[in-house]
């Protein structure tokens, strides 16, 4: 792990452009299972359900003065299987990976968040990301078959133990 002390810092249009060309990565989009958004639907993305939230949480995550990553956290009101929670999120540049920072990340991160559930979906193939959010708590989601039809193949959802 990285000895230097993480910081999180909330996120402003002025890191958009840094938080575009992490999530522009084919391979880190790869890894979180997650498809890479054009330009324009990325800021308007983040213009209008993140930054323009007031109950969305975004924080980016810095390291000696450089912006490395972000952690969210968000309602989803149109999703049945968090009902009553919280989603959580984070993306780490990938030139970062491997080095403890989403785990100092999501340790400074949680006590920011509401005491109410915590939910996360993570990529059955990112053993790194598995890791991470077990070792703070989360498990994983006994879903039925119907639940899980919409959605993607190897995506599984997790939520932070009480």
């Amino acid at each position: 792990m990285n000895n230097v002390p993480l910081s999180l810092v909330p996120i402003t249009e002025a890191d958009l452009a840094t938080l575009f060309a992490f999530e522009s990565d084919p391979i880190a989009s790869q890894m979180a299972d997650f498809p890479a958004r054009d330009k324009a639907d990325f800021y308007l993305h983040w213009q209008q359900k993140v930054i323009g939230v007031p109950d969305a949480i975004a924080q980016g995550i810095w390291l000696q003065g450089k912006l490395i990553g972000s952690m969210l956290s968000w309602y989803d009101s149109n999703d049945s299987l968090i009902e009553n929670g919280r989603l959580i999120g984070y993306w780490i540049d990938r030139e970062y990976w491997g080095r403890g920072i989403a785990t100092q990340a999501l340790e400074l991160f949680l006590p920011l968040l509401p005491k109410e559930p915590l939910f996360a979906y993570v990529a059955a193939h990112n053993i790194g990301s598995l890791r991470v959010i077990k070792q703070h708590g989360f498990m994983p989601v006994a879903l039925t078959a119907d639940q899980t039809i919409d959605l993607p193949e190897g995506l599984g959802l997790y939520k932070k133990a009480d």
